[in-house]
């Protein structure tokens, strides 16, 4: 059994490490790339990926991109073990509600971990080549949405699960 706390020092530990890596993705936008890192991530094409890259090159904020990148990868870890453990907790909670919470947390982990690293690791390498891949980057973007729609559900789940084990607990 998965213990609350466990699961809350992890998930919360995620949405930290979110913040501080959202703070390292701060310097990649710049007016040429407006949305910096979401740029990259969802440049589709070679060309579009070494505009990016170069972009930054010229500002100066080269190395901070892989910085920020490697943060995101400290970050997928916490938030992906978070939800994990979240969802394992819920599903222990018995049935109802609760469990069905918990598995699609648990889903919705799977599908960020995956979606997320994957999308991170073809853009390190892209920027560890200093050139785009049209390969790389169509599957970096391709992962762009399903990584966002599970980002949202592995926030919403664990808080609709909190409530709602909260609200249990009062009227027993």
């Amino acid at each position: 059994m998965v213990s609350k706390r466990r699961f809350l020092m992890f998930w919360i530990g995620g949405l930290i490490a979110f913040v501080v890596a959202l703070v390292l993705h701060m310097p990649l936008t710049l007016d040429s790339v407006p949305e910096g890192i979401v740029d990259h991530q969802t440049a589709t094409t070679a060309a579009r990926v070494d505009f990016i890259q170069r972009e930054w090159a010229n500002a100066g904020v080269y190395r901070s991109a892989f910085s920020a990148m490697v943060a995101d990868f400290v970050f997928i870890a916490l938030y992906s073990l978070g939800s994990l453990l979240g969802g394992f907790y819920f599903i222990s909670k018995g049935p109802g509600t609760l469990r069905l919470i918990g598995w699609a947390l648990v889903a919705s982990a799977f599908v960020f971990l995956v979606s997320d690293t994957l999308e991170t690791w073809m853009q390190i390498q892209q920027l560890a080549a200093g050139e785009g891949s049209d390969a790389k980057a169509a599957i970096a973007a391709s992962m762009h949405y399903p990584k966002l729609a599970s980002w949202i559900a592995c926030f919403i789940l664990p808080l609709n699960g909190l409530i709602l084990e909260w609200s249990q607990r009062r009227s027993a």
